[in-house]
């Protein structure tokens, strides 16, 4: 996988160290403004300070976008696990998932676990605000940590950093929120 050059991520990191600087800035001033009574001005100061952040937020996903899609073109996926005579641990097995009489079951949790929210829809799934290990299950712009898996499907990134047990657990809550029957089930290899 090819990364960005050097020079260009320091240049990011220069430039989200200044946003930083800048959004601590308006908010010291909206502080001080707050203090005086000004509520035009600290309305002003928050509205600057929210572009800030959302610019920030932009650029990151722009840089995201680019990572993702220069890795698509370039790299194959050949297989999902490696063979590996030294491993440890037997394989994490599959889940079926049964939802309002549709049987789903993938390859792997992840591949069933997304094909499940699709099932119930990813649009109400959003709605529900739940997440996984602290970042959002569903949103419109990929996260920054480097440790999550996410997946990008019909315009949304979905987190795949899921178990057998989170999974379950998760489809489970998310079943019962939208009223809808549901039946996991854990397969072994």
């Amino acid at each position: 996988m090819k990364r960005l050059p050097e020079a260009v991520t320091t240049k990011f990191t220069e430039l989200f160290a200044a946003l930083h600087s800048a959004t601590d800035d308006l908010k010291m001033a909206g502080a001080e403004a707050c203090l005086i009574g000004d509520f035009s001005q600290v309305a002003a100061l928050n509205d600057s300070c929210l572009k800030l952040q959302a610019l920030e937020s932009n650029i990151k996903a722009a840089v995201n976008n680019f990572d993702a899609k220069y890795t698509a073109r370039t790299v194959e996926k050949t297989g999902f696990h490696k063979k590996d005579s030294n491993r440890t641990r037997k394989q994490g097995g599959r889940l079926r998932v049964t939802v309002a009489g549709r049987v789903i079951e993938q390859n792997t949790i992840a591949e069933t676990f997304v094909e499940t929210l699709k099932a119930f829809g990813l649009e109400r799934v959003a709605k529900l605000g739940k997440t996984v290990t602290s970042i959002p299950l569903i949103a419109r712009t990929p996260t920054n940590g480097d440790y999550q898996a996410q997946r990008r499907c019909d315009g949304w990134f979905i987190t795949t950093h899921v178990n057998k047990v989170s999974a379950t657990t998760v489809l489970e809550e998310i079943a019962k929120a939208l009223n809808m029957p549901v039946k996991v089930e854990c397969i072994e290899r």
